[in-house]
């Protein structure tokens, strides 16, 4: 495209010569094309020059009277430009906008096509088209940033300029935790390269003085600085849309029509990473869930060359996580309540025991005695082994673990097994009140199955022998007041 039309101060007007310069400059240029009518439209007829549009893609004014058949200087130009259409150096217009005319794109990138070749992206685009690219291109970046780093969608949100940062010596995003954290922390997701360079591109698209996903529109005033935020389905749904329709022409796959939303991004990645060998902790940390079976590879040898302080951390923080869920138990056993029922319940009430006599010894904690925190802390502690389930909670001691009795001895782990817990007879197991109604629906369910007369005898053998269990710890439960 040629400069940009000289500046006249307001008032005055250019000379007639320099503004008959400017017109034959733009129409030596053979990318710049004179836009015509397709359809009569009311002004003109079909073929005809669209005066206003061609004198607003030279001189950037909104009419045409440079080009006015009444005086003689617009009357010659007008045969220049009639010289240039007679040539072929024209645009077929469907309407007469100013965004619906195709502009050169010289530094379009270079893709292969489905039979080996390579070409421009585009050749040509319009301000109507170029709209619709970026949408696609801020859509595209919020799915690659939201699928492979396994933020949520509020999280991708609160991205904010110069996010991108360092944590523990690997390239992180900087963001907040919304969900589950009322005071909105601060926290951080690791990501590799190429989510940095999306990062970047988003910074380039967003109005917004803070935010990265945001309005496209720019700002009107001090007041409007455009929206924050996006409507993610939509622009899910937009991409999907876009992609299939051009795919032909820009060799591209289609894709699937299939309902697709944000977290669906987050759950197959974390499916999938979950997979890799020894990727447990990374991912947890990644949900910023606390998944406490990724322990058993925190000393893997993958993690140990980035550096332990991270497994540290992590170790510290689902600690931390677990003492928070005893809190009400060591207050409700402040009290002298029996808090938990179960072979290892002894074991859980001599450690509060531990902690409340820790802390009404010390003058400074006694101080802190409403203070969850300081609660937390010292439970973590005095927990450090301690697995918290649905049905029950595992204070773990390998010697007295069931589930490590269907290992071999050389095989013993320092985790439990899961899928072995006999919550009932281990003397790990703890059975907190909360549990109560879990364990009276099983009895419940185990007693109409019992009665049920097509049953085998020895499938109703095997209900009694698990009824028996049951009962023993909901009959615990009746004696100390924790169901009906």
């Amino acid at each position: 495209m040629m400069n940009a039309p000289r500046h006249f101060p307001v008032g005055t007007r250019p000379w007639a010569a320099v503004i008959d310069e400017e017109l034959r400059q733009w129409l030596a240029n053979p990318d710049n094309r004179v836009p015509i009518r397709s359809a009569d439209d009311g002004v003109g007829q079909a073929g005809t020059v669209i005066w206003s549009t061609l004198a607003r893609l030279i001189w950037g004014i909104p009419t045409g009277d440079r080009f006015s058949s009444h005086a003689a200087s617009g009357r010659a130009r007008r045969q220049l430009v009639a010289e240039a259409a007679a040539s072929g150096q024209t645009v077929v217009m469907a309407a007469n906008r100013y965004w619906s005319i195709p502009r050169p794109c010289p530094d379009a990138a270079l893709i292969t096509c489905k039979d080996g070749t390579t070409r421009p992206w585009r050749t040509h685009i319009t301000q109507a088209e170029l709209t619709i690219e970026l949408r696609m291109l801020r859509a595209a970046c919020y799915v690659f940033v939201t699928a492979t780093s396994l933020m949520r969608d509020s999280e991708v949100q609160e991205i904010q300029r110069d996010a991108v940062t360092t944590y523990y010596g690997a390239p992180a995003i900087r963001s907040h935790k919304i969900k589950h954290g009322p005071a909105r922390p601060e926290s951080f997701w690791w990501i590799i390269e190429p989510v940095a360079e999306a990062i970047a591109v988003a910074e380039k698209l967003s109005w917004h003085p803070t935010h990265l996903f945001a309005s496209l529109k720019p700002p009107r005033g001090k007041k409007n600085r455009g929206d924050r935020g996006i409507i993610a389905a939509e622009d899910i749904d937009y991409f999907i849309k876009h992609v299939n329709a051009s795919a032909d022409a820009y060799g591209l796959e289609t894709i699937p029509d299939a309902h697709v939303r944000s977290h669906m991004f987050r759950r197959t990645m974390s499916v999938i990473t979950g997979r890799e060998p020894g990727s447990e902790v990374a991912l947890g940390l990644q949900l910023k869930h606390a998944a406490r079976r990724a322990l058993a590879n925190c000393t893997t040898q993958g993690y140990a060359q980035v550096g332990t302080k991270w497994a540290t951390e992590f170790d510290q923080q689902l600690e931390y996580a677990g003492a928070l869920r005893l809190v009400d138990l060591l207050r409700a056993r402040r009290t002298g309540d029996k808090v938990a029922v179960g072979p290892g319940a002894d074991r859980l009430h001599a450690g509060l025991d531990q902690v409340i006599s820790a802390m009404n010894e010390d003058p400074l904690l006694r101080a802190q005695i409403t203070d969850e925190q300081a609660e937390a802390a010292l439970l973590a502690t005095q927990f450090t082994n301690l697995h918290l389930g649905t049905v029950n909670h595992c204070m773990f001691d390998a010697r007295q673990a069931e589930c490590q009795n269907e290992l071999p001895p050389d095989q013993h782990g320092s985790t439990p097994l899961i899928g072995a817990c006999q919550p009932d007879r281990c003397r790990n197991s703890v059975i907190p009140r909360q549990h109560a109604p879990i364990w009276i629906a099983e009895e419940d369910d185990l007693t109409a199955r019992a009665q049920d007369p097509t049953l085998s005898p020895p499938g109703r053998k095997a209900v009694l022998i698990r009824l028996n269990d049951v009962q023993r710890i909901t009959r615990t439960l009746r004696q100390e007041g924790a169901t009906p």
